[in-house]
């Protein structure tokens, strides 16, 4: 059936997605005193003093409990001023953190800010960082710990970074890398018998591009997103996610910046870990960005199942260094049920605690380059452990195009990649971790112990014990 052209244009205008820009406009903001953080604006996360108040106030809508005893509240006029009242009222409360996956690309918060491109520091330093929110005043290192592990990290600038620029990240650093089936060690034959691992991140290839990766790989079922996505006529009131990671969800002929990554990650797990089931959850959107909240309940639903090891490729910082409520309560709310979690230090090469990795018995993982630390890598005394992180290959996107020009005779990647980051030093951690407990068949929590904090294991100062895998 044929339409006239404004019944055409009207079409595509509703099926078109919402722009990463304007997504990026609506649900994202820096720190206004330069602390170097972002934030979901016109949201906080409160403890069940702090609901009842917002409730006796009239103050916000929306608040769902997302962890043991915390709450995000959303329909705020007036985020920092309630942020103050409630300070005020000797209640928990706190913003509601933005987080970002942590393969290693440029970021436009870095390169929009004048402060930084008059810094030849910045220029001069090989690691791009990936964090919108990494830089501003409160990004030296400020723990004491002694100095970063390889290059000199850049200093802070004079002037902050303040609002959030138009654009967010523009292009994944993914690159082309050809098929190494030696990889693989013949694993596609195991069992699954394994503890359980599970990625909450962008999520799993569709099956026609890579999503069969291993028969023990899989996508999660269907089910709610978190308050990200909220939908009041749900129960939860959460839309629904069916966990598929597509390639350009923006439709914008590019691959989309993060796009790959959960699929990457389990490729790494499957591979490394041959006895063990991966399932993959998607928290983060095709451009990398989670939230404190939606990260926290996703993880805190895990309380219902085995217990297993969670790996989390992304993190962001807070105020004043803090820790982010909902998290953890999450994360101790799963580890208390035998959980290990792992989590990515991120790629800012700066000592200033990324969260959720610097949480209490989360272990923190840095990236390892072959002669060395990454130049790219956070470190500091709460990092645990340290991987290879750079030039590491695994499955990705299987018959996908950079740039889609329609040609199959030109895809740039069929079923390989290769990566930087963090992001992928944090599944060659938790894969020691599972191969240790299906060697020996012991817990999670008793292999980490072997793995991890056995004191006869040769550790780098600042990033932990070496794992070296691939």
């Amino acid at each position: 059936m044929s339409t006239t052209p404004s019944e055409g244009d009207e079409q595509v205008r509703r099926e078109r997605p919402e722009s990463d820009e304007a997504r990026w406009r609506r649900t994202i903001a820096i720190s206004p005193s330069g602390g170097g953080y972002a934030y979901r604006p016109n949201q906080l996360l409160v403890d069940n003093d702090g609901r009842a108040f917002l409730e006796r106030n009239s103050l916000g809508e929306a608040m769902t409990e997302v962890a043991p005893g915390i709450h995000v509240v959303a329909a705020l006029e007036n985020t920092f001023g309630v942020l103050e009242q409630l300070r005020r009222a000797n209640v928990r409360a706190s913003l509601n953190y933005v987080m970002f996956a942590h393969p290693v690309h440029a970021n436009p918060a870095i390169h929009n800010n004048p402060a930084i491109h008059n810094n030849p520091a910045i220029h001069n330093n090989p690691a791009i960082h990936n964090n919108p929110a990494a830089r501003g005043c409160g990004c030296c290192c400020p723990c004491g710990c002694g100095g970063p592990p390889g290059p000199t990290a850049p200093p802070c600038t004079s002037t902050p970074p303040g609002e959030l620029p138009a654009y967010p990240p523009q292009a994944s650093t993914v690159r082309r890398a050809a098929h190494h089936p030696e990889l693989w060690r013949g694993c596609a034959s195991r069992t699954g018998t394994g503890v359980p691992l599970v990625v909450l991140d962008t999520g799993l290839a569709p099956d026609h591009l890579g999503g069969t990766i291993s028969p023990r790989i899989a996508r999660r079922a269907p089910e709610p997103f978190g308050p990200t996505r909220y939908n009041p006529r749900l129960t939860p009131p959460f839309a629904i996610t069916d966990n598929v990671d597509e390639p350009d969800a923006n439709q914008d002929r590019f691959l989309d910046p993060t796009a790959g990554h959960g699929t990457f990650i389990a490729g790494l797990l499957a591979r490394l870990a041959p006895d063990s089931n991966v399932s993959l959850g998607k928290v983060l959107e095709s451009t990398g960005e989670g939230d404190d909240a939606t990260l926290a309940w996703r993880v805190w639903q895990l309380v219902k199942e085995q217990a297993g090891i969670l790996v989390l490729s992304c993190g962001g910082y807070t105020d004043n260094d803090e820790p982010t409520p909902a998290l953890q309560a999450a994360i101790a709310a799963v580890r208390a049920k035998g959980w290990v979690v792992v989590a990515s230090a991120g790629n800012d090469a700066t000592c200033r605690p990324s969260f959720p990795a610097a949480l209490p018995g989360v272990i923190a993982v840095g990236a390892l380059g072959t002669d060395g630390p990454a130049d790219f890598t956070n470190y500091g005394a709460w990092v645990s452990a340290c991987a290879p992180g750079v030039d590491v290959v695994a499955s990705f996107y299987d018959g996908v195009d950079r740039e889609d020009d329609g040609d199959p005779a030109t895809e740039d990647f069929n079923g390989s990649a290769a990566w930087d980051g963090t992001s992928f030093a944090a599944p060659i951690v938790a894969a020691a971790i599972a191969r240790e407990c299906s060697l020996y068949g012991i817990t999670p929590i008793e292999a980490v112990e072997r793995v991890i904090h056995d004191r006869r294991l040769f550790r780098i100062p600042n990033l932990g014990t070496v794992v070296n895998l691939h």
